[in-house]
């Protein structure tokens, strides 16, 4: 899996946007599968308003040329496999069909298929419910 990290911290909201077209158009024809944009969450901006990641997003989404290449815009925050390892202050653009995969080598891909499986959860909910057990004893 090909990916690649875009940071636009410390650029205005122009500079950004032209940054943003720049690399969707390097990663369509260099064939990225994933393209991580770092935007931040808006921490450092007047009233805390995410300038950037709110103006990222409705550019993508309404990105034509994304969808026609096969593209989908996930949010950090999603509980996408592809997304756990980021949060809101970052968005990806993902290949089609990608979504579902884990980010990493293979030993991370397995270990987070492991721990964020059904069997997974479940055993994680076991482990919790009887640590509170002998808490309580």
């Amino acid at each position: 899996m090909k990916i690649e990290t875009l940071n636009l911290h410390g650029l205005n909201q122009q500079e950004a946007r032209i940054k943003i077209e720049q690399n969707l158009d390097w990663m369509i024809k260099h064939g990225v599968d994933v393209l991580v944009i770092n935007h931040g969450k808006g921490h450092h901006s007047s009233n805390n308003f995410a300038v950037l990641k709110t103006e990222t997003r409705k550019f993508l989404r309404e990105n034509i040329l994304l969808a026609s290449a096969g593209y989908l815009v996930i949010y950090g925050e999603s509980d996408l496999p592809i997304a756990l390892s980021y949060d809101e202050g970052n968005t990806l653009v993902v290949v089609k069909g990608l979504e579902h995969e884990y980010i990493g080598g293979r030993a991370q891909q397995e270990k987070n298929m492991r721990i964020f499986s059904k069997d997974g959860r479940h055993a994680r909910k076991n482990n919790k419910n009887i640590r509170k057990q002998k808490k309580n004893r």
